[in-house]
C-alpha cells in the first residue's frame, strides 16, 4: 500500500510523485526546473489498480525502480529543496549522503544541489595523513567517494577502514550497536590489500632503533625504543597504523628521557617524513 508523506503533502501541490512505497505531493514547477530526469518522467500505466494511478486528481509519477532512488533520500532532498533542513556545514553525514545520491547523474541529477553535498562531504573527512582519523561512517563514505569521483577523501577513507578493521570486526558481535554497512567485495580486497602494503613497509621502520646524530642520545633510543615504541605497538595494532605510530613517537617526551633539542628535533622532521612518504606510496598502493 502506497503511504503519502506526513510532511511532503502539500494542499498545492501540483506533482504527485512516488519514491519506493511513500507518495509526495509537491510544486511541479520546482522539481522540473531543478531536475530534467523529473521533468521527463511520464505517469505509470502498468499498474492496474487505480489507486496506484492517481489519487487527489493527480497522476503518479513513480520514479523508475531501477534509479534506485530510496524514499529516505528523496525526503532529504525535499528537505534541502523546500529549505526545511538545507545542506550546510552543521548537516549530518546521514543526510548529506542521502542528497548526494539522490541529486546524482545516476539518479534524479539535480547538478547544483548535488556540488553542494559533494563540497560538504569532503569538508568532513580530511584529504592528508590526519593521523587522528576515524568514524563510523567511512564505509558508506569510501562507497560514496569512489561512486560519485570523489578523489579528495577517497584514500583517508581507504587508510582508516583497512587500518581500523580489527575494530569493526571486534564490535561486530554487539548486537546492540549501530551496524556498520558492508563494503563491497571490491572495495574490501582493496582495503586488505591495502593494509598487506602498510604492514610491510612500516614493520622494519618500527623495529628498527632509531639513530641519532649524538652517541648519547642514540643510546637513549636504544634503551627506551622497546618500552616506549615497540610494545606499546604490539600492544594495540600498531604495526598496522603507521600514521597513528609515528605520531605517537613524535609525541614522547624525548627530551624528558635524555635525548638533546638538537636530536629531538631532527628525529621529529625524520618520523614526519617517514609519515609523508606512507601518505605518497599509498597512490601507488592503491592503483
Amino acid at each position: 500500500m502506497l503511504r503519502r508523506h506526513a510532511r511532503y503533502w502539500l494542499d498545492d501541490g501540483s506533482l504527485v510523485v512516488r519514491a519506493q512505497d511513500d507518495i509526495y505531493k509537491v510544486h511541479r514547477t520546482l522539481l522540473h526546473r531543478h531536475s530534467k530526469v523529473l521533468a521527463s518522467l511520464s505517469p505509470s500505466l502498468d499498474d492496474t489498480n487505480d489507486s496506484k494511478r492517481t489519487t487527489d486528481g493527480l497522476v503518479i509519477v513513480h520514479i523508475p525502480d531501477e534509479l534506485q532512488v530510496r524514499s529516505e533520500d528523496f525526503e532529504a532532498l525535499l528537505e534541502h529543496l523546500y529549505h526545511d533542513a538545507p545542506i550546510d556545514g552543521s548537516t549530518s553525514f546521514p543526510k548529506v549522503a542521502s542528497v548526494l545520491r539522490a541529486s546524482s547523474k545516476d539518479q534524479l541529477d539535480f547538478p547544483t544541489i548535488h556540488s553542494l553535498a559533494r563540497t560538504r562531504l569532503e569538508q568532513m573527512f580530511p584529504s592528508g595523513p590526519d593521523a587522528s582519523f576515524a568514524s563510523e561512517h567511512a564505509e558508506e563514505a569510501l562507497t560514496l567517494a569512489v561512486r560519485h569521483d570523489i578523489p579528495s577523501i577517497r584514500k583517508a577513507l581507504y587508510y582508516s577502514i583497512a587500518t581500523h578493521s580489527h575494530d569493526h570486526d571486534a564490535g561486530a558481535s554487539d548486537a546492540s550497536g549501530p551496524q556498520r554497512p558492508a563494503l563491497s567485495p571490491e572495495l574490501s580486497a582493496r582495503c586488505d590489500a591495502l593494509l598487506e602494503q602498510l604492514v610491510s613497509h612500516f614493520t622494519p621502520i618500527l623495529f628498527t632503533v632509531a639513530t641519532a646524530n649524538h652517541m648519547a642520545c642514540t643510546d637513549v633510543f636504544a634503551e627506551k625504543w622497546m618500552p616506549l615504541v615497540i610494545q606499546p605497538a604490539l600492544d594495540d595494532n600498531g604495526l598496522c597504523r603507521p600514521l597513528e605510530t609515528l605520531e605517537r613517537i613524535i609525541a614522547i617526551d624525548w627530551a624528558a628521557e635524555g635525548v638533546c633539542a638538537d636530536c629531538v628535533r631532527d628525529k621529529t622532521e625524520e618520523w614526519r617524513g617517514e609519515q609523508r612518504d606512507v601518505w605518497e606510496r599509498m597512490d601507488d598502493w592503491l592503483s
